[in-house]
Formats: C-alpha cells, structure tokens, sequence
C-alpha cells in the first residue's frame, strides 16, 4: 500500500515537472500536420506511465509535434495481450511500425528515438513520405 502511494506521488511529480520543462514542439503547418497523421498511422507506442524510457519516448515524441497512439500495458490488459500475442514479450517502450503490410518492432529506447528522429525531425519530410508510401 505503502509502495503504491510512494509510486503514483512520484508519478504525479514527473507529469508535473514534464509539463513545465519539456521541450517546445516543433512548429508544423497544417499541411505538414496532415501528412504526418497518415505518416504516423502505422505507428503505436507500447509502453506504461511509470517507466523513465517510456517517459523520454513521449517527451521527444511532443517535442516531434507528432501522434503516434499510445498504448498503456499498464493500464490495460488487452494492449499487455496483445503485445505478448504480437511481439513475444511485455516490453515498455516498444514501437510496432506496420508498412507496407509488414510489422516491424522496435524495442530499445534508444532505437525508437533514432527512429522517430529520423523520420519526422528534418525540415523536408518528402523523403520521409516516400518511404511510407
């Protein structure tokens, strides 16, 4: 009891230090806003509240001024099933990346940022929309 009380307090703390010290998103146009939905709509985010690599994973993923769907394994058993199902393992952060009709599964953090900053971080992203498409 003691443990949980201890965990959503610091919980709360991050939320709260996230939101007056994250990183300004990056301006986009509502064009570019569009083509980044349809660039991003094969993407989710496994991960849960309480992890420091799930946190950073959100923070750049604001930073990016992007939606990827977040999917919480720790609020909901179904993302935890189907994560086991799909992937093998409960892992938080974990992208799922489908293009093309392929899965792709990205499990390090510090791959997800690699990725993510690959794709969306550069001023052009017309190359990015070309390997999506």
């Amino acid at each position: 009891m003691l443990r949980l009380t201890i965990r959503k307090a610091i919980d709360s703390f991050l939320a709260m230090f996230d939101s007056f010290y994250s990183a300004q998103p990056i301006a986009r146009s509502e064009e570019e806003s569009r083509r980044l939905a349809k660039a991003t709509s094969g993407l989710s985010l496994y991960d849960y509240k309480g992890c420091v690599a799930s946190r950073r994973t959100r923070q750049e993923i604001r930073r990016l001024n992007i939606d990827i769907e977040r999917r919480d394994i720790g609020k909901c058993s179904i993302h935890q099933d189907n994560l086991l199902a799909e992937y093998g393992q409960l892992k938080a952060p974990c992208l799922r990346v489908e293009e093309k009709g392929e899965v792709q599964w990205i499990d390090k953090p510090e791959n997800i940022l690699v990725f993510l900053n690959e794709r969306f971080a550069h001023e052009d992203l017309e190359e990015a929309h070309q390997k999506i498409a």
